[in-house]
């Protein structure tokens, strides 16, 4: 019953809120229909919210799970799981130690030279992922060229990350974010024009792509306009 109180304030609360947001306020301040429409946004938020801190608690047990049996295996897939939570720092020494136990890893490797990116070691992160590169060079459908080529750019070396990005093209074609490293790297090097058309292209890329694929590609069109205002 409470839970119910709780969840009517909420609407109402967030209903007012929109009521005086210009625009919105046409719409959430129609009788009833406003009602409705707030109580679904609080609803998928909620949901949201509720699928994310489901998923946090997850992490944390399993977190505590690999962390209590001390063997290479444990700490490789412990030090994958932080560096997908961004937590590069804390991730190396688990994967630098099951890199150690079995140097063969891909999946290991990879995410190493990720932390070490994260982790601020770019030139680190190159080499890292030379080695891997080495082994496959289509690794991750292309992602580890890509990751070579942020790397190398953030070690200061644009046309070595260009070159990665014209690896990635020839083996499996422009993508959004193949387009937006190009356009990083060119800018580096000083050919803004080449920067400005390789930006653009993500436009024409993305309209191609199906519609699942579409969310991510919008994000990298997004940070291809922030690049082009230098940010």
């Amino acid at each position: 019953m409470l839970r119910l109180v709780g969840y009517f304030l909420t609407v109402f609360a967030v209903l007012w809120v929109l009521r005086q947001i210009p625009v919105l306020d046409r719409i959430f301040g129609i009788p009833l229909f406003g009602f409705f429409l707030a109580a679904i946004l609080v609803s998928a938020v909620g949901a949201r919210l509720g699928a994310v801190m489901a998923d946090r608690v997850k992490q944390k047990r399993l977190e505590r799970q690999l962390g209590n049996v001390d063997t290479p295996y444990n700490r490789g897939k412990l030090g994958v799981l932080l560096q997908k939570q961004g937590r590069d720092r804390e991730a190396l020494p688990h994967l630098e130690a099951a890199l150690e136990a079995d140097p063969s890893s891909d999946e290991t490797l990879y995410r190493y030279a990720l932390a070490r990116l994260g982790d601020g070691d770019a030139a680190g992160a190159a080499e890292a992922l030379d080695r891997l590169l080495a082994r496959e060079e289509d690794y991750a459908y292309g992602q580890g060229l890509l990751a070579l080529s942020r790397a190398r750019l953030a070690a200061g070396e644009a046309r070595a990350a260009l070159e990665a990005v014209d690896r990635h093209d020839r083996s499996f074609g422009p993508t959004p974010e193949s387009a937006y490293r190009r356009g990083k790297a060119l800018r580096a090097i000083g050919d803004r024009g080449a920067a400005a058309r390789a930006f653009a292209s993500i436009g024409a890329i993305s309209g191609e792509l199906p519609g699942y694929q579409k969310r991510d590609a919008a994000g990298w069109w997004m940070r291809a306009q922030l690049a082009r205002l230098g940010l």
